[in-house]
This record gives structure tokens, sequence and C-alpha cells, in this order.
């Protein structure tokens, strides 16, 4: 969010959003297209040398089922463990007993110190959205992601509607 005050924006709103922007472009970029290019052209290569421009999508696309299983470990560890991670509220939690411990003098400052504040806007809408991408992508070309997915928004949904 700072780069995003640098831009001039003023209201927390569009810090968050612009921050939340960027963040899915950059997982986007380096996520998505990142592995299925770079596994492409490290298992292509020799094609990619010997074929004309316009075979590079074809080639792209027949990679992209490839890749399934590399999404597949990545939705069960970077997307359940990141789900368990935000019930467990961790950051919150060791603030709350710091300052319970070091500056709670009365119940208003005890009720002040468990406020665990908001979700990260800016970080977890745009990993939501690559989930869902990911899901749109793999559904029709190999549909082994939809359980993993499903899975994944299964547990969001009751972690985010009961926090």
């Amino acid at each position: 969010m700072i780069m995003s005050k640098f831009e001039g924006f003023g209201s927390i709103s569009s810090l968050e959003r612009r921050s939340a922007s960027r963040y899915y472009l950059f997982s986007f970029v380096n996520i998505f297209l990142g592995n299925i290019l770079t596994g492409t052209a490290f298992q292509q290569l020799d094609s990619f040398i010997h074929q004309p421009a316009n075979q590079y999508p074809i080639t792209i696309g027949t990679a992209i089922p490839l890749k399934a299983s590399f999404f597949i470990t990545y939705i069960m560890v970077d997307g359940w463990s990141g789900i368990a991670a935000e019930v467990l509220m961790l950051k919150p939690l060791i603030i709350y007993h710091l300052k319970n411990f070091f500056l709670v003098k009365t119940e208003k400052d005890r009720e002040e110190a468990m406020d665990p504040g908001s979700i990260g806007f800016n970080t977890g809408e745009p990993r939501i959205q690559l989930y869902f991408l990911l899901g749109l992508v793999y559904a029709a070309v190999t549909p082994t992601v939809l359980p993993f997915i499903i899975i994944f928004f299964g547990l969001a949904y009751v972690v985010f509607r009961h926090q």
C-alpha cells in the first residue's frame, strides 16, 4: 500500500483496491503464466526453436493440462494452509497477548486489545481471484483440479463467513 500512496491515492479503499490489483497482476504473471511458460519452455525447448512463431499458442495450449498436478499441489499447500492460517489469525493473537501483558490496565483497554482488525482485502481478494481463475481454466481442460478448488472455496466460505 506504500507504493499506492506514492502514486497519489489518498483514501484507504482506493489504496487497498490499487494494492489488490497489483498483487493479483503479480500473482497472475508470476504463478500462473510464469509456471506455464517456463514449464513449457524447458520441457519443449527443442520444438520452440524449430517451429514458427504462429505455433507458440498451440504449444502453450497443450502445456496447460500438463501443469495440473502443480496447481493441485499449489492449491493444497497455499490455499488450504492459507485458510487454516486465517482461522488461527496468529498475528492478531500474538499482538493481543503482548498488549494484554504490557498495556492493558482497564476493561476498555482489554476490549481494544481484543480487536482482531479487518480481513486484508489487498492480499486476500487477489488470492481468491487466482484460485477462481485456476478453476475456470482447468474446469474444461483437466477437471481433476475442480475438487480441490471446491474444497478450498468451501473452507474459505466457512472461514470468511464467521470472521
